[in-house]
């Protein structure tokens, strides 16, 4: 052993070089090269990733691929890790400077697991994966990136002076579990027992948005905040909301012998559910009614926005303006009601014209008036040309369907005694009848309180709050209010069961998180325009065909000054630059089950054209699209390559299926009319959906050739060792 000019003893030979390389630039450079380049320190790093890989396994088989990816191999600490390991490699290969023949093994096996690295960190900061749906007989460039999620808010102006409509997507990466499981008092709930405590350790580390979004500037005056996220939910039927109700007007009955008999009512319970939300309907059913022993009204009907509870409040009929025969429509606008007379409003729609309504932008189109069944239905024209429906029902305005998107909430009235004057040939007795009676309306509010409104069968006499119902369900505790005190119609009203809705007819119910999800991502926001706070359930949009209207609650619009606010939870798009057109499906199965042993797609790779410069995203047209490369085979293990938005490859790769759909199903006839395909003879017995993953990864080649040389490298050190031993 010896030493050098500076004191430091040298061990070897290869000390030696490597020590003369850093003369220069002083002991501290070699003492770093040194230690972080170590066998011992080297052997330390590999140890702790060989069982983080290891327990990394674990969680992705009891959670799935997004817990694993967001827990461990997409974490920030992850990437620390394996850049300290490159560290490491990269120190034990300077520490051997200068390099002699020996070391060429050393350098080949070393300098592969640096390449390999660096072709890792290519694909996790400009990789993509993205996924991708589609029918047979229809072209698709609609990819998705199943990873990331979005927020789209859009400012929708309610007249020409507002301003212009402004769009903005705001990224939102929720993470992999319920955010109650994140509580330090909780460490994941106790129906989630695998890895329980390590893996809490790890979520606590992951990236993930909570609490408030930030908006750009073109969304002034708006605000959202995230208060809480399910990765995983049900929907669950709320029970029905029992009232006891107490009629003190004397009923008369006529008996057989024409005397009229006065009966006083007893109490009489009623139940009011809301059925749970279909979107196949034609209108979303939010409420219900039941009539009353003596021919009255009791109605509910749930809301989730602050301007339709406005709305509700203060809509009753005005009889100082025009009120015809056929009654009165009211609009509830920017904050104040517009009044019109229904038979006006049909006389001056006749032949196809418009109605304007004063004071605002908006025109009244496509009238359509049922005089027996009291019901109205027009369509709601902005200054834009949008279009909007509005259907509404004198008699059960529990299923009036509002233009939301533009912050206008609707309800009609009907005098019963000018409708029996005037009318009543069009409308039967027994209708004109009831309407007379009294009506009661329920809702519940975006705060979980009902409001009500009393209905005398002429005008609105009273609007209130039910007194304190999420006090009223412990056992013993029913009080009762009074509605019409005083008058004939005069109703004692007591609550015994109240259940708050978290959407109409349905409460949102976490799931536990694991590898088999079979629930659906929920978010609960509060959202604030121009000062006026809306606090509701969102449900996320799902990966699936394609761009499509939102359901029901995948949408929600917030009212404020002005404008109306839209905001919708959806992934983020992939610009491929080509679509995918699916010819034919084809799927074998196991002998003797239903298992499927293998399924392939045969595609067409396609330009679809744009139409207003605009991507349409997907299409069942031929003509709408030119063929870039035909009668491609993708199967489960054969990939297809395609180069898409400038010269980026990606390789597709079959991933999973939906179907067969056959007649009869709302599926099939949504997707497949019947025609003949021009590839094919005979009409289709059934449809399927093939999904297809979509991944380009620039740090492929790299992964290649590093995995190539280190083990070329291994091969050739053993083989130089077999060869000095002879």
């Amino acid at each position: 052993m010896s030493k050098n000019r500076e004191g430091v003893e040298v061990k070897d030979i290869e000390d030696r070089g490597a020590v003369n390389a850093v003369q220069s630039h002083g002991l501290s450079v070699f003492s770093f090269l040194r230690l972080f380049g170590s066998l011992t320190f080297g052997i330390v790093v590999m140890v702790i990733l060989v069982g983080l890989l290891a327990w990394g396994t674990l969680i992705e088989s009891s959670y799935g691929r997004r817990v694993a990816m967001f827990a461990i191999y997409g974490s920030r600490w992850f990437v620390l890790l394996l850049a300290i390991f490159g560290l490491n490699i990269l120190c034990s290969v300077l520490c051997r400077v200068p390099y002699r023949r020996e070391h060429l093994p050393f350098l080949f096996s070393h300098g592969g697991i640096l390449i390999l690295l660096a072709g890792a960190a290519m694909t996790w900061l400009w990789g993509e994966e993205a996924q991708i749906t589609i029918p047979e007989g229809i072209a698709s460039e609609y990819a998705v990136k199943t990873d990331s999620q979005q927020f789209t808010i859009e400012s929708i102006p309610i007249s020409s002076a507002s301003g212009k409509r402004v769009t903005s997507l705001v990224d939102f990466e929720p993470g992999p579990f319920n955010w109650d499981e994140y509580r330090s008092d909780n460490k994941l709930s106790r129906d989630v027992q695998n890895y329980r405590d390590t893996l809490w350790i790890a979520l606590q580390l992951g990236h993930r948005d909570t609490g408030k979004l930030s908006l750009p500037d073109n969304l002034g005056g708006v605000n959202v905040e995230v208060l809480d996220f399910y990765a995983s939910a049900a929907m669950r039927r709320v029970s029905p909301m029992k009232l006891n109700l107490l009629w003190k007007q004397i009923r008369r009955e006529e008996t057989e012998l024409g005397e009229v008999r006065e009966l006083a009512r007893n109490w009489e319970t009623v139940e009011l559910s809301v059925p749970e939300p279909n979107n196949f309907m034609p209108i979303e059913l939010r409420g219900s009614h039941v009539e009353m022993f003596g021919g009255e009204r009791v109605c509910f009907h749930v809301t989730t926005s602050t301007a339709e509870l406005e709305a509700f409040k203060i809509a009753k009929p005005n009889k100082s303006t025009s009120f015809g025969n056929w009654g009165q429509l009211i609009l509830f606008i920017d904050g104040r009601n517009h009044f019109i007379d229904v038979d006006k409003l049909v006389g001056e729609t006749e032949g196809g014209k418009s109605y304007r309504i004063s004071g605002t932008d908006f025109n009244i189109a496509d009238v359509n008036f049922v005089g027996r069944g009291l019901l109205l239905r027009f369509a709601l024209v902005a200054a834009s040309g949008e279009r909007r429906t509005i259907f509404v029902n004198a008699e059960k305005p529990e299923i009036n369907v509002h233009a939301a998107a533009f912050g206008v909430f609707a309800s009609y009235w009907v005098d019963p005694v000018l409708l029996k004057e005037h009318r009543s040939e069009y409308v039967p007795d027994a209708t004109i009848n009831q309407m007379s009676l009294p009506r009661i309306e329920f809702m519940q509010a975006p705060d979980k309180q009902i409001y009500y409104k009393f209905w005398n069968g002429r005008d609105v006499v009273e609007v209130g709050v039910v007194p304190d119902p999420l006090k009223m369900n412990p056992p013993g505790s029913k009080p009762a209010f009074t509605l019409g005190a005083g008058s004939e119609q005069e109703v004692e009203v007591r609550l015994d069961w109240y259940e708050p809705h978290d959407l109409p007819g349905v409460r949102i119910v976490p799931q536990k998180v694991g590898r088999m999800v079979t629930g659906t991502q929920w978010v609960l926001l509060q959202v604030t325009v121009d000062g006026i706070v809306d606090k509701f359930w969102l449900r996320a949009v799902a990966p699936m065909l394609g761009p499509s209207k939102p359901e029901s609650d995948q949408i929600r619009y917030v009212c404020g000054k002005g404008r109306t606010v839209s905001i919708e939870w959806n992934y983020v798009n992939v610009e491929l630059g080509f679509g995918i057109f699916l010819k034919r499906f084809e799927k074998r199965t196991e002998p003797g089950t239903r298992m499927a042993s293998h399924y392939s797609s045969l595609v067409d790779f396609v330009n679809i054209k744009k139409r207003d410069g605009k991507s349409q995203g997907i299409t069942q047209s031929q003509n709408e699209f030119t063929t870039l490369k035909e009668n491609v085979t993708i199967a489960m293990n054969q990939p297809a390559v395609f180069k898409g938005n400038g010269g980026k490859r990606y390789r597709i790769y079959q991933s999973e299926f939906s179907g067969p759909f056959h007649p009869g199903d709302y599926r099939f006839h949504e997707l497949y009319d019947g025609k003949i395909f021009d590839w094919e003879t005979m009409p289709r017995e059934s449809i399927y959906m093939s999904t297809l993953s979509i991944n380009s990864d620039p740090g492929r080649g790299l992964k290649y050739l590093g995995s190539f040389m280190l083990l070329f490298g291994i091969a050739w050190f053993f083989y130089g060792k077999r060869t000095a031993k002879k």
